[in-house]
């Protein structure tokens, strides 16, 4: 059975600024993937009624349900890599060279996400990347078993002087969710 979790968000505007609204939503979230597979929608997620959001779902219960079948007992782990630019840049700088430089530390980016990638071997199942302006997103599929020894082997990658890795999670598998688009 598909089950979906809402709020009237426009029930908690006035009282409540959205920091605190999106602490709340995370909250609510995290208790619930304690338990059991989630697929999240992003806050905030509008809709125009209760009806239009059952609707929604049940157009999409056949994949939602294929989804949570595949990513039970999964997580999410998320590597965000950002290289510091060297030196700094100078308005007499040339396109050609501000390309270089950037190429340079995107391929430093890519180098330290592919360490990531070996460190943890076959404990995650998936990995997926996004680029972003300040770097690299990666996003692992990890099964909660292997979390404690996936966390102690990508604790072993070492970054380099300028490169910053961030890792957080355990989350709700949501970038391994296949849905189709309206």
């Amino acid at each position: 059975m598909l089950r979906c979790f809402f709020s009237d968000f426009t029930a908690h505007l006035p009282q409540e600024p959205a920091p605190e609204m999106v602490k709340a939503f995370n909250r609510v979230l995290q208790r619930i993937f304690a338990q059991t597979a989630i697929i999240p929608f992003r806050f905030p997620t509008v809709v125009e009624s209760e009806d239009v959001l059952r609707h929604f779902v049940e157009r999409r219960s056949a994949e939602y349900h294929n989804a949570l079948r595949r990513l039970r007992d999964k997580v999410q782990m998320d590597v965000r890599i950002t290289v510091k630019p060297g030196a700094p840049e100078t308005a007499l700088q040339s396109g050609k060279n501000y390309l270089e430089q950037r190429r340079e530390r995107y391929r430093q980016a890519q180098s330290i996400l592919e360490e990531f990638r070996r460190a943890s071997h076959s404990l995650a199942e998936e990995w997926i990347q996004r680029d972003n302006a300040s770097g690299i997103r990666g996003f692992a599929l990890v099964d909660r078993s292997s979390l404690p020894v996936f966390l102690e082997k990508i604790a072993q990658v070492l970054t380099p002087a300028g490169i910053s890795a961030r890792i957080t999670g355990p989350w709700p598998p949501s970038e391994f969710v296949e849905v189709a688009r309206e």
